[in-house]
């Protein structure tokens, strides 16, 4: 390096470096990050391995970037972004329903400029969130899960309703997932609306799962509990998100899906850009790529989550594993929970003193 180019070079770094000081004194906007990276904050396992293999190299090819995946709960995540507050270090999260709504109830989260996220055009409305934050990037059924092979075994049909869970035949066999796991919130409002109430009024709802609690097997958490579960035999009914009954299917276990009578339940998942970003630009460029009729069959073939985009053209072997099409998605119920989400403290609370510890 000649000694000009070494003085240019010191120069500029002593800029940056007062336009830094000065930022952090003063409350001046910090210089821009350079736009090489991208830090995605998402869930663990089977998911971040299927993401990894499939959407992100791409990405990272098309663009030339590189794309930090940070693991965790979708709990764990909301609160690194909380305490990155004031100094953001995440572009994008994976959250639930429920995180979701957490999110952009505190601010934690930004509003994606439409322009720069074009596949939007070609989403159900519902994958839209009404104020713009976020979107919902693929979607599972909640339904109930039953046991094939004692259900062969005793002669007994499929399950056909919610209430089957309550039936006295699959005493000490009924599994299910604790508050506040987002598929035990959106089945708490579920069952309060089939008997009188509503997702405000969750009276009849307690009630039913205090009835529940002699009957069941177990109350879980991490859903790997509940494959367990299944898989030794033990559990004969229950309910669950339908990517992890076809993956626990697939894998060789005796379980099967039916969505009840009253409706399965729509279960979203988010991608949310986080505000204040540091990579703004790639955060949207991510977003729309994910939500490309090519991605999203990637993420239905691997993850399977039914896609969000309507022009997507899934393979008859995935189809049948993930909801897919208008008419199907549409059937579902697309339940609001926002008020469970607003009081889940004090409703998780709750919850466990009603379980105990089983």
């Amino acid at each position: 390096m000649t000694p000009r180019r070494h003085a240019l070079k010191k120069a500029l770094s002593n800029v940056l470096a007062t336009a830094a000081v000065a930022a952090a004194i003063f409350g001046l906007p910090r210089p821009a990050a350079a736009e090489d990276e991208l830090v995605f904050a998402g869930f663990g396992g089977s998911l971040q391995k299927a993401l990894q293999a499939t959407v992100i190299p791409a990405f990272e090819k098309k663009y030339g970037v590189r794309v930090i995946y940070v693991t965790g709960t979708s709990n764990q995540i909301l609160a690194k972004v909380k305490t990155q507050r004031s100094r953001p270090q995440i572009d994008v999260i994976w959250a639930n329903d429920t995180t979701h709504y957490q999110g952009k109830a505190d601010g934690l989260f930004a509003k994606l400029d439409p322009a720069k996220v074009p596949n939007l055009e070609d989403l159900y409305d519902f994958a839209k969130d009404p104020d713009g934050v976020g979107v919902v990037m693929g979607i599972q059924a909640l339904g109930i899960e039953y046991n094939t092979d004692v259900f062969k075994e005793k002669g007994w049909e499929p399950p056909t309703s919610w209430a089957d869970l309550w039936d006295e035949k699959y005493k000490g066999h009924v599994v299910a997932y604790n508050m506040p796991i987002g598929y035990t919130n959106l089945l708490l409002g579920k069952i309060a609306a089939m008997n009188g109430g509503s997702s405000e009024q969750l009276d009849a709802a307690w009630d039913k799962f205090k009835a529940l609690t002699p009957n069941a097997l177990a109350f879980v958490d991490p859903p790997a509990q509940i494959d367990a579960l299944f898989g030794t035999g033990s559990a004969w009914i229950g309910f669950n998100g339908s990517a992890r009954v076809h993956d626990l299917a697939d894998q060789g276990a005796p379980v099967a899906m039916v969505l009840p009578k009253e409706g399965g339940i729509l279960y979203p998942q988010q991608f949310d850009m986080v505000e204040g970003a540091p990579h703004p630009d790639l955060a949207h460029k991510f977003i729309d790529f994910t939500l490309s009729p090519e991605s999203q069959q990637q993420i239905a073939k691997t993850m399977l989550l039914g896609p969000v985009n309507k022009t997507v053209k899934l393979e008859p072997a995935v189809a049948e594993k993930v909801p897919y099409g208008a008419e199907e998605v549409e059937k579902l119920e697309h339940l609001d929970i926002s008020a469970i989400n607003k009081n889940l403290q004090a409703l998780t609370a709750r919850w466990t003193a009603m379980v105990g510890s089983r």
